[in-house]
């Protein structure tokens, strides 16, 4: 139980600090626009909108693979000799008789 509680505080943790990064993320462009600035002497590349796409490569279609025609046999249900004793069973036996 304990495990569980600290996963989901993890993840919680995680998407707050992912939410936090996109925010941040969305008001330095809010605040510079294009314009290019620095932080720290460090000059800001981002970019709130982008005409440069990337686009996705095709694939090349694959071949399907070769598929083996297997036989399927129906189960039978027969009768196997270990489920039944070969004859009678010896008579049952009682506990001995305390008086004799």
């Amino acid at each position: 139980m304990r495990f569980v509680r600290s996963s989901i505080a993890l993840k919680a943790l995680i998407a707050a600090l992912f939410l936090w990064v996109q925010g941040a993320a969305l008001l330095d462009a809010a605040a510079h626009g294009e314009q290019p600035h620095e932080h720290y002497g460090i000059s800001c590349d981002l970019h709130a909108v982008t005409t440069e796409v990337a686009p996705i490569p095709v694939t090349p279609q694959l071949p399907l693979p070769f598929r083996t025609r297997i036989a399927i046999s129906q189960p039978v249900l027969e009768f196997r000799p270990w489920s039944q004793p070969p004859g009678r069973a010896p008579p049952p036996r009682s506990p001995p008789i305390l008086q004799q």
